[in-house]
């Protein structure tokens, strides 16, 4: 049962997310018939070279194809490139651009409070264990899942805002338009691809997590460690999104400076 469901989030995450992530780049192309030409020239490209890497990896279960995802993957290439043909991909890129902006900028604050919940909690325990000796691992621990939780939920907020590390060499001093094929190619070459291959490789991890319940090796501990698990692919998840909205932002200061 759970490892059908990794399989159907797998499908979801490989069928229905990264077809979206090319929405921007497809927003390059003049005209909406382009648009929609060169969205499934790059579905079909990045398909092909990403079957070939699972294949070749040694870690990473290869996709497999039944009927009915073969049916599934088809129909959604021609239902996105009938939209695109339609609505255009730069339209559509900036309607999705704002929404995932809305999701990832709330999902980031929502951190926020766990931070200072974290720091209460920490305090608490430090008054309760040298001041009263009491001691309880549950309480501990939480301070290790809200950590956890706080890292996870907000790095697609930190990306979005430019508050990450940045290793800078010449970016700084970088023209607004080369800045915008800077964070493009960056955002396609390494973010998309660590996202769905990472996506990919955590459906059996966390879906083993889930077969046993997984808990704390304490026996007061929180027996929770596969909630905690399954925060990796909504990391993983707000991070594509960020890069979505990066992505958008760039093709529409590289468009603006071409007009």
């Amino acid at each position: 049962m759970l490892t059908g469901i990794g399989d159907m989030l797998n499908w979801l995450a490989a069928g229905a997310m990264f077809p979206l992530m090319l929405l921007p780049a497809a927003a390059l192309a003049e005209g909406r018939r382009a648009g929609a030409v060169l969205w499934l020239a790059l579905v079909g490209a990045v398909s092909g070279a990403a079957f070939v890497f699972a294949a070749a990896a040694v870690d990473i279960d290869p996709p497999r194809f039944s009927a009915g995802s073969v049916a599934a993957v088809l129909g959604a290439a021609a239902i996105g490139t009938a939209l695109i043909a339609v609505n255009g991909a730069r339209s559509l890129t900036e309607r999705l651009s704002r929404l995932l902006d809305r999701i990832t900028r709330r999902t980031g604050r929502l951190a926020l409070y766990l931070v200072m919940l974290m720091a209460l909690v920490q305090f608490s325990a430090v008054i309760l264990r040298y001041v009263f000796g009491l001691n309880f691992i549950a309480m501990q621990e939480s301070v290790t899942y809200m950590h956890g939780a706080v890292f996870l939920l907000a790095g697609g907020y930190a990306l979005l805002t430019d508050d990450h590390v940045r290793v800078d060499i010449f970016y700084r001093d970088a023209s607004p338009r080369s800045k915008a094929m800077i964070d493009l190619a960056g955002t396609y070459l390494f973010l998309f691809p660590f996202c769905l291959v990472a996506l990919w490789a955590a459906g059996p991890y966390v879906a083993n997590s889930w077969a046993v319940r997984e808990g704390s090796m304490e026996q007061s501990g929180i027996k929770g460690v596969f909630l905690l698990k399954t925060l990796i692919p909504i990391y993983l998840t707000l991070l594509a999104c960020a890069g979505f909205v990066i992505a958008a932002r760039s093709v529409a200061a590289i468009k603006s400076r071409s007009v």
